[in-house]
């Protein structure tokens, strides 16, 4: 058997690190010549620093990477982006490759927007493409007008700031210091206070808490006099009262007018009320009836004339 000189064996080997390198720095621009990928092309005027080797996503899910970017032709400044994807993926038609932003620190990816079919596209297709906003100018333009509306609060402070630095004058502070400590004075006092009615603090606290606690153990009782009230008030509402005082109302009136017109002597009552001939007629007349009466009495031959014959007696001289 021939032996191997040294010399192959160092070009093979050079040759095999050679290779092993090249596969090497492909895979890590994501191009692996031994996996099993479909390949996508897409069309864009403007990819807004989209970079090889640069992740395909499906809903978040990475599927591939960006594979070659280059232009479409020498005059329009169109570029061709290869995409290679996971064979596992089917892409149904009407799919969108849309070149969003990575984070606020900067980079792009590709997202594939599912589509509504019918079909899939296959192996070399070209898909449809677009680019999203780009999340700093979004952000950008949120923060527009917050920037503005903190400007403005800014200058407000300023300005409210400068207003209390003419307030905050010497004289302003001296009254300041002075009311502080009146203030401290003044709480001292009312320490004062509360210390030497403490105990009486605790004796009228300790009342309440004696009450309230009356309250609690007395609470069946109240209820049933609270029942006993709204019973009662059931009642009157139920007994017409305003009737009641209507008809006593009206009666009060008839008497009222009753004795306005004995007052005015109207009437028998009235008359014999406020008469005074009346009065000395009756008294008149009963003093004769009294005469009367005793004369009766003294001499009853003179009204009372009767005989056993018939026969009247002689006329008193």
């Amino acid at each position: 058997m021939k032996k191997i000189s040294n010399e192959v064996k160092v070009g093979a080997t050079t040759l095999l690190a050679i290779l092993i390198f090249i596969w090497l720095y492909s895979f890590l621009k994501g191009k692996d010549f031994f996996s099993n990928s479909a390949y996508y092309y897409t069309v864009f005027d403007e990819i807004g620093g989209l970079a090889e080797s640069s992740p395909v996503e499906i809903n978040g899910f990475k599927v591939g990477v960006v594979q070659n970017i280059d232009f479409l032709d020498d005059e329009s400044g169109r570029l061709v982006v290869t995409f290679s994807v996971i064979k596992n993926f089917k892409l149904p038609k009407k799919t969108v490759a849309e070149i969003v932003p990575m984070s606020l620190l900067g980079g792009m990816k590709v997202h594939f927007i599912f589509g509504t079919g019918p079909g899939y596209y296959v192996n070399r297709d070209t898909i449809p493409g677009r680019i999203a906003e780009s999340l700093i100018k979004t952000v950008e333009s949120e923060l527009i007008p917050v920037t503005e509306k903190l400007t403005k609060l800014i200058t407000t402070i300023d300005s409210v700031t400068s207003s209390v630095n003419e307030i905050m004058n010497a004289g302003f502070k001296k009254n300041l210091s002075e009311t502080l400590a009146n203030l401290n004075s003044t709480t001292g006092k009312l320490d004062n206070i509360i210390g030497s009615k403490e105990e009486e603090l605790k004796a009228t606290l300790d009342n309440v808490n004696k009450f309230t606690k009356m309250l609690s153990d007395n609470s069946a009782s109240m209820s049933g006099t609270f029942k006993n009230l709204e019973t009662i008030s059931d009642t009157l509402a139920s007994a017409d009262i305003f009737a009641s005082i209507s008809s006593l109302k009206t009666s009060l009136g008839k008497t009222s007018l009753m004795i306005d017109n004995i007052n005015k002597g109207k009437g028998t009552a009235g008359q014999f009320l406020t008469n005074d001939t009346l009065y000395l007629n009756m008294t008149h007349s009963l003093e004769s009836l009294n005469i009367l009466l005793k004369d009766m009495k003294a001499n009853p031959k003179r009204y009372v004339h009767f005989s056993i014959f018939g026969k009247k007696s002689a006329p008193a001289n």
